[in-house]
């Protein structure tokens, strides 16, 4: 597989190259505020709900929580900087798809390993999403089935990264539909990737409802199908894959996490931090209002799911790869 020839030396100076700070006890802890990585570009979908999510987090922690957009190697040179930072419980950063299953597999970025990562809980879980513009000729999955078959490699669905979260659910679907359609990837994140499929650059979006709820909300784009085992609650009209005859089921996830070494009373604190979030009126309106799939899991929860994911989705890769719908 080709992606972005990255610098090794680059993405290592880029992931350690923190502010120092002192150390802290978790008595005292927190007593200044946070630094919140983000691996994926300012504006897009994990970006949107991750900062709104740190905001009312600050109100249940009682500090503030920057955050630094770190980005490169699908999520692997932010990731890897949280990794590498100083064990203190003050650097804490979003994991996603990428974060957990993409780069480690692929082996991305020298020096990447998820055991040197401690979840602290889960903010998003949702299901993927093959979305349209809202003057798209095709109401349904089935019309887009149709037109990719009579038109074979000439329509466009787009993904964040080759091999990650949503190209492989689109390759999944493609494969079960018998259909040869283009993945265009940007790596950049989902505001790119919205902003192709608003432009005409491409017909299709593999993304989360969330990540394009703002295009859906004001009328520019609509759901086709979601992969889930049941409707989302917030789309009833929108049909799973599964009704339109295609057992695909995949989704992603938005995570928190911290350094391994982090002091066990210290993430303890993150976690019933970030679980207060969750009994805040104000964020679960938030949540409704934008679609964003909120669903809380404590750490112990969060590393089993993602135990699991990894699980399921590097069998699928391998299989892929072995059928020749992805190179390695």
């Amino acid at each position: 597989m080709k992606f972005a020839n990255l610098s090794k030396a680059l993405i290592m100076a880029a992931a350690m190259s923190l502010p120092f700070v002192p150390a802290a006890s978790a008595q005292d802890y927190p007593a200044k505020d946070i630094i919140h990585i983000m691996p994926w570009s300012a504006g897009g979908g994990t970006d949107t709900v991750m900062r709104t999510f740190m905001s009312f987090a600050e109100k249940s922690l009682g500090v503030g929580i920057n955050t630094q957009n770190v980005t490169g190697a699908q999520s692997g040179v932010g990731t890897l900087r949280l990794m590498k930072s100083r064990p203190d419980g003050y650097t804490i950063g979003s994991l996603t798809w990428d974060s957990v299953i993409t780069v480690p597999y692929y082996d991305l970025v020298p020096g990447f390993d998820t055991k040197q990562l401690a979840y602290l809980g889960s903010v998003t879980v949702h299901p993927t999403a093959i979305v349209v513009r809202a003057d798209s000729p095709w109401q349904t999955l089935e019309e887009f089935v149709e037109a990719a078959k009579a038109a074979p490699g000439t329509l466009k669905i787009s993904n964040v990264g080759t091999g990650g979260v949503w190209h492989l659910p689109a390759l999944d679907f493609a494969s079960q539909a018998g259909i040869e359609v283009q993945h265009i990837p940007y790596p950049g994140g989902s505001a790119a990737q919205r902003e192709a499929l608003l432009s005409g650059e491409t017909e299709a979006a593999s993304i989360s409802i969330s990540a394009a709820y703002a295009a859906i909300d004001s009328g520019q784009a609509r759901v086709l199908g979601v992969m889930a085992d049941k409707r989302d609650p917030n789309f009833p009209d929108v049909p799973t894959f599964k009704e339109a005859g295609y057992d695909v089921v995949w989704g992603g996830f938005r995570l928190v996490g911290t350094q391994a070494e982090v002091d066990p009373a210290i993430r303890k604190t993150l976690e019933e931090g970030f679980a207060a979030v969750f009994e805040m009126p104000e964020f679960q309106a938030t949540a409704k209002e934008t679609g964003m799939g909120a669903v809380w899991m404590n750490a112990d929860e969060t590393a089993a799911y993602v135990e699991q994911s990894q699980k399921k989705a590097f069998a699928l890769i391998d299989q892929l790869i072995a059928d020749g719908l992805l190179q390695k």
